[in-house]
Formats: structure tokens, C-alpha cells, sequence
């Protein structure tokens, strides 16, 4: 009998059947999660336009990173061209694309894609830069520097000739292929002889995603034409500068290629223009130049908020001036709250090294259609005394001055190199070997 009622209740149970009502409604559900889940994704991810003319774009930690191709033709060319016209002179109007200024006196120069300084590259980070670098100098061994990149995955582009690579010889192309992997203001420049000093740098940028910025919440604008690249200029460089036994003076700075000089004072300088109201930041590299004096950059009345150096996040520094020296690079914070006008952007070598090197440009307050009259904000301004120095020098000891020690990275270091620390070195450099050489000889 108790096998017969077992026999029983499997039958029943064998016999009830599925809910497909219920089935149903899972299985909806289960599709309308997974819907809806992709409409959240499809929506917050920023879609990239269907081409870009180049990798200055705005940078979304969601898109893929883009394939920059750059072509660099490296020539043999002279400033103030025929394209130039009468635009050096007073009232000469404004100067073409084409034309390299300088500081109006013409000479010779080595450039990619006839501009002075070399073109500025703007990317994003992780993107993938193909340059292909066409040498069309004569009799000229070349090779091209990207200052500021790790190089990890590709060690071979670093560009340091007989160190990563054999110089690339005259009328031959060669392929630089690297990933842009470290975030921050860079630059690129010639490696061979004194190529750098006749032209051959440019700055290089590479931003990340508004998102991922830690500096953000500190600027309103951070836009291409906000970067300034310094370098010497004279007439008495060129290939043989590096190796004479008496370094020549520099005869002025330029900034973005541009500047002024005795002989013409009428040369067009560089603007960079802001609106009141609004923070700005401004990204300054110095490529230097035979003498490579460190330079110290001022702009009037108005205070620099210092964040990064060398690309490298710090402990935000209020200054009202900035002294590199070359290869370095800082990034600035500039709040524009001064009444409408045009205030003087100043570079100046140490006086140590040469005196009377000077160059100039323009902040211009661009203010179109505003009839508002604005009024100075002295308050914050007025207490700032301070100099910021990467530079070490006697200098050190004032209360005013901020020397490299003195500043702190916003970064913590790897616990493997913070802990059992058995002793701190600070090892200064000095570009000029050939002081050195001289001091070791004399002592």
C-alpha cells in the first residue's frame, strides 16, 4: 500500500504543470534589464564624431585611443621670407601664416614644416603617434627627442642617437611610433649638434579626460592656444655653436617664435588673450639654445598659480614668478581680474648667466561686447612676493624664493621606495658639460 500511495504522489507531481505565465514575465524582465542597461551605457558614453582633422580634441576617458599620424618635413630655411612682406615694419599689418618673424632680422634656420617653433602636438592620453620625420637638410645627421615620455613599450623611439638609435641620415625618412603615456606639458626637440638652437623644438601635449583631470576644478579654459614655448635666438648660432671653445651670447628670447630686437622694433610679438572673469591655464616650456641661460617669466599684475612641473602634479605654489631652466616645463593658473586691457608677459635670463637677454608678449583682455566697467582685485594679489625656482643657486636661502627642495609632489611615492630610506640624494644637473669639463681640468 505505501508503495502505491509513492507510486501516487510522483504521478501527481509529474503531472503539474509549468507556469508559463510566470516564465514569461522573467524572462521580460530579464530582457528589460539588459535593455535598459545598454540604453544607460549608449548614453553616458561620449560618441566621437565621425572625423577628426587632427588629435586636438577634447579628451573622454570612454573613447578609444585615436592613431595620430604627424608628418615633420625637416628643411633648411631663413626667416623674414619673401611671404613676409612689410609685416616686421610699423603699420606693416599682420604677418601670414607662412612667414617666420623671429626677432626681425633675418638668418638661417632649421625647422619642421617651415615654422619656428616646431608645430605644437596636441593628444590624448594612451594615443598612439605615428611622426613620420622627412629629412631634407643636406650633409645633416638628425634625430628627434621626445622629452617627458617614458618610452616603455618602445625604448627604441626615445630618440637619443647612438643611445636608442643611429642618427637619421640627409634625404631619408624615418617613422617615430610610441604610445603618449604620460600625461602632462612635453616637448620634443632635435638631439644632434646645436639643431634645437636653430628651430627644431616644439612643445608636446598631452591632456586626459576633463574627468580624470585632478587640476580641473582649478581652470575654467585650458585651451590650445594658451601655450608658450620659449626659446634663445641670435645670429651667431648654428651646427658649429656646440663645439667652438667660447659659447656665443644669445641676442634675445622669443616666445612662440616671436620677439623684437634693436634693429626692429617694430616685429610683431606674441598675444595670448583671456576674458575677465575666467581661469586660465598656461602651459610653458622652455627649449633653450646654445647658451641655454635659465629664464625667469613674469606676466603684470597678475599672480601665477603654479600646479605641475615637468608634468608632474605639486602642491599648488602662488608666485609672481617662474625661473626654469631648459628642457623644463610648468603649468600655470592664471585668473584674469584686472581691468581691460593689454598687461606685458615677461621672460628674462638670469643675469648671472647673460645680462640684458630679455623677450616680451601680450596678455590681452578680450572683452568684445561687454559694456561692464571692471574694477582690480587687489586683495590676494597684493601679498604675493613670492618667486618659484627649479634653479639651484644662492639664491635659496631667501625667505621669497622657492626652490625645487622646497616644493612637494600632490603624488605620494610607492610604498617600495617610501619606506627604509637609508639616505636622500639631490643631485643637481647642468646642461653646459662644458663648464663642468673646465672645473674638473682646474681643480
Amino acid at each position: 500500500m505505501e508503495s502505491e500511495k509513492e507510486a501516487s504522489q510522483v504521478r501527481e507531481v509529474s503531472l503539474v504543470k509549468p507556469n508559463y505565465m510566470l516564465m514569461s514575465l522573467q524572462r521580460i524582465f530579464v530582457l528589460t534589464v539588459i535593455i535598459v542597461g545598454v540604453l544607460v551605457v549608449v548614453h553616458y558614453t561620449p560618441m566621437p564624431e565621425e572625423y577628426f582633422e587632427n588629435c586636438d580634441r577634447e579628451c573622454h576617458e570612454l573613447d578609444w585611443p585615436m592613431i595620430c599620424r604627424v608628418k615633420l618635413v625637416i628643411e633648411v630655411y631663413k626667416t623674414l621670407s619673401k611671404s613676409c612682406g612689410s609685416c616686421t615694419e610699423k603699420d606693416g599689418g599682420e604677418c601670414p601664416a607662412t612667414c617666420i618673424s623671429a626677432d626681425g632680422r633675418e638668418r638661417g634656420v632649421l625647422v619642421a614644416n617651415r615654422a619656428l617653433p616646431a608645430p605644437t602636438l596636441h593628444v590624448c592620453e594612451n594615443d598612439i603617434l605615428v611622426v613620420d620625420v622627412v629629412h631634407r637638410a643636406p650633409a645633416h645627421a638628425l634625430s628627434i627627442h621626445w622629452r617627458g615620455q617614458p618610452q616603455k613599450e618602445t625604448p627604441f623611439m626615445d630618440g637619443a642617437p647612438m643611445l636608442t638609435q643611429c642618427p637619421q641620415p640627409a634625404y631619408t625618412t624615418f617613422q617615430y611610433k610610441f604610445r603618449a603615456s604620460a600625461v602632462g606639458t612635453h616637448m620634443y626637440h632635435a638631439h644632434s649638434a646645436a639643431d634645437a638652437a636653430d628651430g627644431l623644438a616644439g612643445a608636446f601635449v598631452v591632456r586626459q579626460s576633463p574627468r580624470l583631470d585632478p587640476l580641473k576644478k582649478l581652470y575654467d579654459v585650458d585651451a590650445t592656444e594658451h601655450t608658450i614655448f620659449v626659446s634663445e635666438w641670435g645670429h651667431s648660432m648654428g651646427p658649429l655653436a656646440g663645439v667652438v671653445s667660447r659659447i656665443p651670447n644669445a641676442e634675445s628670447l622669443l616666445i612662440n617664435g616671436r620677439g623684437k630686437s634693436s634693429e626692429s622694433p617694430d616685429s610683431p610679438q606674441s598675444s595670448f588673450k583671456v576674458e575677465y572673469g575666467k581661469r586660465y591655464r598656461f602651459r610653458l616650456a622652455y627649449g633653450g639654445g646654445s647658451k641655454s641661460c635659465p629664464i625667469k617669466f613674469s606676466v603684470d599684475h597678475h599672480t601665477l598659480e603654479v600646479v605641475t612641473l615637468d608634468g608632474h602634479q605639486i602642491e599648488m605654489e602662488r608666485v609672481n614668478s617662474i625661473e626654469i631652466g631648459r628642457g623644463e616645463r610648468a603649468d600655470f593658473i592664471l585668473e584674469a581680474k584686472r581691468v581691460p586691457g593689454i598687461y606685458k608677459i615677461r621672460v628674462a635670463a638670469v643675469k648671472s648667466c647673460q645680462d640684458n637677454l630679455e623677450g616680451e608678449a601680450n596678455l590681452v583682455y578680450d572683452n568684445k561686447g561687454q559694456k561692464v566697467l571692471h574694477k582690480d582685485d587687489d586683495v590676494v594679489d597684493a601679498q604675493v612676493y613670492r618667486e618659484l625656482t627649479t634653479v639651484s643657486s644662492e639664491r635659496c636661502d631667501l625667505d621669497n624664493v622657492i626652490c625645487l627642495h622646497e616644493i612637494h609632489s600632490a603624488n605620494k611615492l610607492p610604498a617600495e621606495l617610501a619606506e627604509n630610506l637609508d639616505k636622500t640624494i639631490y643631485v643637481p644637473f647642468n646642461y653646459s658639460t662644458r663648464q663642468i669639463s673646465a672645473k674638473r681640468v682646474g681643480e
